[in-house]
């Protein structure tokens, strides 16, 4: 049975609920789902108009403008987004507007962030707007599907960054970071991804990234042998688990079991 990278989080969230999902056939989704999808699909949508935007950048422009110039077309791109939600996926109309107004904030804030860091470059060397947009954007493979039939896994890694000859993996998250590092279900998804990387890729991978756009934070994860091992572990038990239908043995938590789709079918639920 191929795994997939996606369920490895899910694994160290409830082992049971990915039992559910595979082997039992129950695919529910949650407007969290929902909304998760339409925002990874608005934030692709917002880097490809920041890098559009960003050639027509020259050295005469101070901050505000070029601020203008980023947040271009990315008020009606958001609407155009969140309408088809509405009208294909079914979307809560007063949930998209919250969603809708919340992602224009970030955007806003990103761009300014942006714009001064522009300014700021083409002020002391000037630069074309091809050179900048190379700067912030270096080449990039986006939701790169990949497998590998001996590891009996598979996934779509949000992004692949190039430079130098190095593949960096980059997974993108909507919430917020912990105190410090990543969550743990975070990094063993990024390992996992990195494991298929350098196999498809031949080249070792040292390092990857999470993206947690709830704070604007980009957070580091080497790929060390203890995690790499744990990585496999955690693939071993789920093999397990659907082969051999033994599922780790499952602890109460009420506040996660109040959240989860499956709790209406689950026997451990509390509810």
């Amino acid at each position: 049975m191929m795994l997939n990278v996606s369920s490895i989080s899910e694994y160290v969230y409830c082992p049971l609920k990915v039992y559910l999902r595979q082997s039992e056939g129950h695919n529910i989704q949650t407007p969290a789902m929902l909304r998760g999808r339409m925002v990874h699909e608005v934030r692709r949508g917002f880097e490809e108009l920041l890098k559009r935007n960003l050639w027509s950048i020259n050295e005469e422009m101070n901050a505000k403008t070029i601020f203008e110039i980023l947040m271009e077309d990315v008020a009606e791109f958001v609407d155009k987004t969140l309408l088809k939600y509405c009208e294909k996926e079914s979307m809560d109309p007063k949930s998209a507007e919250t969603i809708s107004r919340k992602l224009k904030d970030d955007f806003e804030v990103e761009s300014w962030l942006m714009a001064v860091k522009v300014w700021k470059i083409i002020s002391n060397r000037p630069k074309s707007g091809s050179d900048i947009a190379d700067m912030f954007f270096p080449p990039v493979l986006l939701e790169f599907t990949i497998e590998n039939n001996e590891l009996n896994l598979r996934g779509k890694i949000d992004r692949i960054e190039i430079m130098d000859g190095y593949y960096y993996p980059v997974e993108v998250k909507s919430g917020l970071p912990p105190v410090k590092g990543v969550w743990k279900s975070d990094s063993l998804q990024i390992a996992a991804y990195a494991l298929l990387m350098e196999e498809e890729f031949n080249r070792e991978v040292s390092v990857g990234f999470i993206d947690y756009m709830g704070s604007c934070q980009r957070r580091p994860v080497f790929m060390e042998v203890n995690l790499r091992e744990e990585v496999l572990n955690v693939l071993e038990e789920m093999r397990m688990m659907f082969h051999e239908g033994v599922v780790p043995e499952m602890v109460q938590n009420p506040k996660k079991c109040s959240k989860c789709e499956y709790s209406e079918i689950c026997e451990y639920s509390t509810n």
